[in-house]
């Protein structure tokens, strides 16, 4: 595995990111393309991170990608990519009515160590418009588990963290072209991010 790792990120192993933080997955929408900064604090000495998120058209629904790059422990490059899977569990026309969506998926970091993340959980939030504004609060828990891999591995190799994220999806417009997105997560995996998304989906009218 490492050896892939350093095949494919030959200058970004000298730090570590987490893969998974935050999710960003609302069941308002969670797809379209983002782009957003993230302040991790999963690592020490974590600094500022890009992370993009696309749900790309040939897609199957509640697939999307994320791939993230910036410095990591120590200061130095790191990367992540993953793969996020949203399944609805309730769905509710009603104003400010409670949805909730199933997580899971799948991310690698590449840095000091390898760490393959398997997150699950589940995500509720609820909506509100008044005229072209359009106010969708959401928030996320459940469990990550973690394999490190690596010379430079902690001793312990597996690990299972609990998670807890809160996050704020903000549109002015009634088509929501453009949706300002942001996140904290607390505990072990904390970070906070903010960010905009195109396309994000699920607009009703």
């Amino acid at each position: 595995m490492r050896s892939l790792l350093l095949l494919l990120f030959p200058a970004a192993l000298a730090a570590q990111i987490a893969p998974d933080s935050p999710r960003l997955i609302s069941p308002h929408g969670s797809g379209g393309l983002g782009v957003h900064w993230v302040r991790s604090d999963a690592f020490p000495s974590d600094e500022g991170a890009l992370l993009v998120t696309w749900a790309m058209p040939a897609l199957p629904d509640g697939v999307r990608l994320r791939a993230g790059a910036g410095k990591g422990a120590g200061g130095a490059n790191a990367v992540a990519a993953g793969i996020d899977l949203q399944l609805p569990l309730r769905r509710s026309a009603k104003p400010w009515a409670l949805e909730l969506d199933w997580q899971t998926g799948l991310g690698l970091s590449a840095g000091d160590y390898s760490i393959i993340t398997l997150p699950v959980g589940l995500t509720g939030g609820v909506a509100w418009t008044s005229g072209s504004v359009w106010f969708a609060p959401f928030a996320s828990a459940g469990l990550a588990a973690d394999l490190r891999l690596g010379d430079n591995a902690p001793a312990k190799e597996f690990s299972v963290d609990p998670t807890l994220e809160a996050g704020l999806d903000l549109a002015f417009d009634e088509e929501r072209r453009v949706v300002l997105r942001a996140a904290t997560v607390w505990g072990e995996r904390q970070s906070l991010s903010f960010g905009a998304a195109v396309g994000l989906g699920r607009i009703r009218r």
